[in-house]
């Protein structure tokens, strides 16, 4: 992925806690310099869960920090600085063309690919409580959840896990993932376009059935993003399925609400 006897110049996209701690831990490697992280704009900050600050740890260390929105402000700069490698952690937005096509980009998915695409991964991940979950490091591409597959790591927890801790778990997976792969530990797999892609807003409960079948099949699914209306509890499901929906809409995303 990277020289080993060279400096290697590197720039984030995102502005969230896991986007933190990628920046930290790329900081503290003598052969990494980071020039740049595009964030979002101060004003979005409400919008994205998980979102932490990063003005002043960029001004700390010296890293130059957008917050206009302007992707090719951004792509300017990262030209102009030679920006070797771009990572993307933690940014649910769609990476353009203009940085694709100039850079060589990374980013991570919060499910195993190519078997699990889609949004809202970690909040499906923990509402299918199988006690098992993955994430993915992967290339970015033109499409979503479409880049060659560089790196896997599952992890386990238990029935009883919170979401934060099942976020917690994950996030710290997805940072040794991405240190491996910068390392050079890594192999390429092609990734799979999704066999059955589940609609916008269809009962969680029938998304979920539908990924347990998708799973014991061997069927690559896509999974739909999830919105507040999306977290109402329906008063037709199981109570155990109810308890799991409690567990997996809460912090550190939108609490779970009763049907009116």
């Amino acid at each position: 992925m990277v020289e080993k006897n060279s400096i290697t110049k590197v720039a984030f996209t995102g502005n969230t806690k896991l986007t933190f701690e990628g920046i930290r831990a790329i900081n503290t490697l003598d052969n990494f310099d980071i020039k740049a992280v595009f964030g979002i704009k101060d004003s979005d900050s409400h919008k994205k869960v998980n979102y932490l600050s990063l003005d002043k740890f960029c001004l700390d260390e010296d890293i130059k920090l957008f917050k206009n929105n302007d992707w090719s402000d951004f792509h300017n700069f990262c030209e102009k600085q030679e920006v070797d490698l771009i990572i993307t952690l933690g940014d649910s937005r769609i990476i353009p063309e203009i940085i694709i096509n100039s850079f060589k980009v990374i980013g991570n998915h919060g499910a195993v690919l190519p078997d699990i695409q889609g949004g809202a991964s970690l909040v499906w991940g923990r509402l299918l409580n199988t006690k098992e979950w993955g994430i993915s490091i992967m290339k970015i591409d033109r499409k979503v959840d479409s880049g060659d597959i560089l790196k896997i790591k599952k992890i386990k927890y238990d029935e009883d896990c919170s979401e934060l801790e099942f976020t917690k778990r994950c996030d710290d997976t997805t940072i040794k993932a991405l240190l491996e792969v910068i390392n050079n530990d890594y192999k390429v797999i092609k990734n799979k376009k999704w066999d059955v892609r589940i609609a916008k807003h269809t009962d969680s409960l029938k998304t979920i059935e539908i990924l347990k079948y998708c799973l014991e099949n061997n069927l690559n699914v896509y999974l739909p993003p999830r919105t507040e209306n999306d977290g109402v509890i329906n008063k037709s499901w199981n109570l155990n399925f109810k308890n799991i929906f409690k567990i997996a809409n809460n912090y550190p995303y939108p609490k779970w609400k009763n049907e009116e």
